[in-house]
């Protein structure tokens, strides 16, 4: 019998309180997996997040010259400070994801009109060109410090410096690519400025 005083009759309210438990036992259905391995739908939404990078802050470019970026030595066998030499990047998780990226494995790659190229992964001192490493771990949240570890977590913020193996020119733009392993690529354009100076503000 249906209420026709807008409210819920018993059989409504019996109803929906089944279609409440069957969507609860279903979303919290197979705690463990067939091999004793965590499984469902709320476990399988926390492994897809971690995975999605943003930038944190603005980008800067600096001129192809010998010297130390945020505490990494570069090296550099033909200076010329005309041109645009490296960049740097903060980069943290998208707000809200609980998972974290192995930032070692990540694959980084620079792109202009008419060549691309994937940076290698360094830790060695001094950079060279044609590679990539991190300078930088922080955090977010002010007093509290970041693990020692290459893992991008909640709440981290890591500092990258990107060194192709080619130098870009004034007023040529530029794509740089960063992809998570397994992940979504974070992909931002610039401009180099039309009058090179040792640190640019790339915004």
């Amino acid at each position: 019998m249906v209420s026709t005083d807008g409210g819920l009759t018993v059989l409504e309210a019996a109803i929906l309180g089944v279609v409440v438990l069957l969507f609860a036992a279903f979303a919290l259905h197979a705690a463990t997996g067939p091999a004793g391995q965590p499984a469902g739908l709320v476990l399988l939404a926390l492994d897809e997040t971690g995975r999605c990078l943003v930038l944190d802050g603005d980008v800067h470019g600096y001129a192809l010259t010998n010297g130390s970026i945020g505490g990494a030595d570069l090296a550099c066998d033909q200076p010329d400070p005309s041109r645009m030499g490296a960049v740097t990047c903060s980069v943290r998780l998208f707000i809200g994801d609980m998972g974290s990226v192995d930032m070692a494995r990540a694959t980084v790659e620079v792109a202009a009109p008419g060549r691309i190229e994937r940076l290698g992964w360094t830790r060695e001192t001094p950079t060279r060109p044609g590679n990539w490493t991190i300078v930088r771990t922080g955090h977010t949240i002010p007093f509290r410090q970041a693990d020692d570890d290459l893992l991008l977590e909640p709440g981290e913020r890591f500092d990258l410096l990107l060194y192709p193996s080619w130098p870009l020119e004034p007023r040529e733009a530029f794509r740089i690519s960063i992809t998570p392993p397994g992940g979504v690529p974070l992909i931002f354009e610039r401009t180099v400025p039309p009058r090179i100076t040792p640190v640019m503000d790339l915004g």
